[in-house]
C-alpha cells in the first residue's frame, strides 16, 4: 500500500510540470516587432462559392494581440474583424485580400473567390472525357476543352482495411469537382484496380480488385464505400476500371464480373445534377475480351477504351491509328452501341533507349530500356513536336501529335463513335495552340 501512496503523490508533480511544459510550448513569447503569421488560407489562392451562399472565412492569426484586421473585395474594405462573413451580388471572380497590422507590423493574404451559379451542363456535339491522375491538379488541366472529368482513382484492393483507398492526399477534391461544374464540367470518380498512372495500365497480375468482387460481402462493402465518397463529394457518377477480370491464366468468370457491375448499378445515386453517370474503362491488347461483358449491361453509359500501350519489344508506335479504329470495331463486334464507345487518346510518348552491348530487348525485360514521357515534356525538347508523331531521340519516342489526334478525332465524327478520352489530361501542355486536347476538342466540332 506504502508503494501505491508514493506513486499517487509523485504523479500530481509530475502533472504539474507537464502541464507546465505544455503551457510554455502553447504560449511562446512574441516580441511587439514579430510578423503576425496567417494560418487558413486557401493553399491554391481560390475560393469557389454558390451565389446563394455566404462567404464566411475565419484565419488564424500568431502572434495576435494588439492586431488590427482588414478584409477588402476588390480593393474596397469590407470588414474589420478576423472573421469575414460576406455575400456576394454578382456571378464572377473577385480579388480578396485579408491584411493584419500588429504595432505596424503587416502581412497579408490575396486570393481569387470564384462565384459559381447554378450548374449548367456545356453543349458539345462530342463527349472529351479527360482523365486526371492523383498527379494532376486544377494549374494543369483546361477545363475549357473537356465535357466530363474523369479524377483517378479511388483504388480497390482486398489487402486494404476499408477495401477502397479513397485518400486522395495532392488533390482538393472539393475544389476541383466545383471549378469543373462552374465550367459546365461533369466530373466521375474512377474506381480502379491497382494502375500505372503514366500510361493508365493495369499492373501485372494484380488481382486485387478482383479478389474484393469475387466475395459478395467484401463485394457490397466496396460499392458502399465509393459510392459514398461519390456521392459526399458531388460527384456526377462513376467509372469502373476492373483492371484484372480473369482468375489468372486467362480464365474468364464473367458471372463474377456481370454481378459486380448489376450490383454498382443497382445502387447508384440520384446525382447532384439530375443524372448520375456509369461508366467503365477498358484496356486494348490482349485483356480486351475480359471486358466484353460490359457490352450487355444497359446501365453503363459509356465504355472508354484505351487504345494504347501497343508498344512492343520491336520499337513501333505505341497508340498507332490502326489500333485507334481496331479496337472500337471489336467493341461494336461485342454488341456495345457505336454512341457508347469513347475511344482513347494517350498524353504521353513511349520512349525507347536500347542498349547497344547486343543484349536481347523482350517482353520481361522491355521496361528496363523504355520509359514514359509526357506530352508536355516532349514540347520542352521539341518546341515544333505538336506537328509529329515521332522524335527521333535515342531509339525514338513515338506520341500522339495533332495529325494522329486529328486522324483519330476525325474518325470519331466519321464512324458514329460517342467522343473521345485523354489519359491523362495533366501531361497536357496549356498552350493551347500546342495542345492535344484543345485540337480533340476542335476537330470534334465542339464549342
Amino acid at each position: 500500500m506504502k508503494r501505491f501512496k508514493s506513486i499517487w503523490m509523485v504523479l500530481p508533480v509530475a502533472l504539474i510540470f507537464m502541464a507546465a511544459c505544455e503551457d510554455d510550448k502553447d504560449n511562446p513569447m512574441f516580441s511587439s516587432t514579430d510578423v503576425p503569421r496567417i494560418f487558413g488560407w486557401s493553399t491554391v489562392n481560390k475560393y469557389f462559392l454558390d451565389i446563394k451562399d455566404t462567404l464566411s472565412l475565419g484565419m488564424k492569426v500568431s502572434p495576435e494581440d494588439g492586431a488590427t484586421y482588414t478584409w477588402l473585395i476588390d480593393g474596397v474594405e469590407v470588414a474589420n474583424t478576423k472573421q469575414l462573413n460576406y455575400k456576394f451580388s454578382e456571378v464572377k471572380s473577385y480579388d480578396i485580400r485579408f491584411e493584419v497590422d500588429r504595432n505596424g507590423v503587416k502581412n497579408y493574404r490575396e486570393a481569387e473567390v470564384i462565384v459559381i451559379k447554378p450548374f449548367v451542363p456545356k453543349e458539345y456535339t462530342k463527349k472529351v472525357v479527360g482523365f486526371m491522375t492523383r498527379n494532376g491538379s486544377l494549374e494543369t488541366i483546361n477545363l475549357q476543352n473537356i465535357t466530363h472529368l474523369v479524377i483517378s482513382s479511388a483504388v480497390v484492393d482486398e489487402n486494404y482495411e476499408t477495401l477502397v483507398d479513397t485518400v486522395f492526399t495532392s488533390l482538393n477534391i472539393p475544389l476541383i469537382v466545383t471549378a469543373a461544374h462552374n465550367e459546365g464540367v461533369y466530373v466521375l470518380l474512377d474506381v480502379s484496380g491497382q494502375i500505372d498512372l503514366a500510361n493508365g495500365g493495369p499492373v501485372y497480375a494484380n488481382y486485387g480488385f478482383y479478389n474484393v468482387i469475387k466475395d459478395e460481402g467484401m463485394r457490397d462493402q466496396a460499392i458502399t464505400t465509393f459510392l459514398k465518397f461519390a456521392e459526399d463529394n458531388n460527384f456526377d457518377g462513376v467509372n469502373i476500371y476492373l483492371n484484372n477480370a480473369t482468375e489468372g491464366q486467362g480464365i474468364l468468370k464473367t458471372d463474377i464480373t456481370s454481378a459486380f457491375f448489376n450490383a454498382v448499378a443497382e445502387r447508384l445515386p440520384a446525382g447532384p445534377n439530375g443524372k448520375f453517370f456509369y461508366t467503365a474503362t477498358a484496356p486494348g491488347g490482349w485483356l480486351t475480351s475480359e471486358f466484353a461483358p460490359l457490352a450487355s449491361i444497359e446501365a453503363i453509359d459509356w465504355v472508354n477504351l484505351q487504345p494504347f500501350r501497343y508498344g512492343a519489344p520491336e520499337i513501333t508506335e505505341d497508340a498507332p491509328v490502326s489500333g485507334f479504329k481496331e479496337l472500337a470495331a471489336t467493341w461494336e463486334g461485342f454488341g456495345l452501341p457505336k454512341e457508347k464507345i469513347v475511344d482513347g487518346i494517350p498524353a504521353y510518348g513511349l520512349h525507347y533507349k536500347y542498349p547497344k552491348d547486343g543484349t536481347t530487348v523482350g517482353w520481361g525485360n522491355m521496361w528496363m530500356y523504355t520509359s514514359y514521357d509526357s506530352y508536355k515534356s516532349i514540347l520542352a525538347r521539341d518546341a515544333d513536336a505538336q506537328t509529329k508523331n515521332k522524335l527521333e531521340v535515342d531509339d525514338g519516342i513515338f506520341y500522339d501529335g495533332h495529325p494522329s489526334v486529328q486522324a483519330k478525332s476525325e474518325y470519331v465524327i466519321e464512324a458514329g463513335l460517342g467522343g473521345v478520352m485523354v489519359w491523362g489530361i495533366e501531361n497536357d501542355t496549356q498552350d493551347q495552340s500546342k495542345s492535344l486536347v484543345n485540337k480533340v476538342r476542335t476537330t470534334l466540332g465542339n464549342p
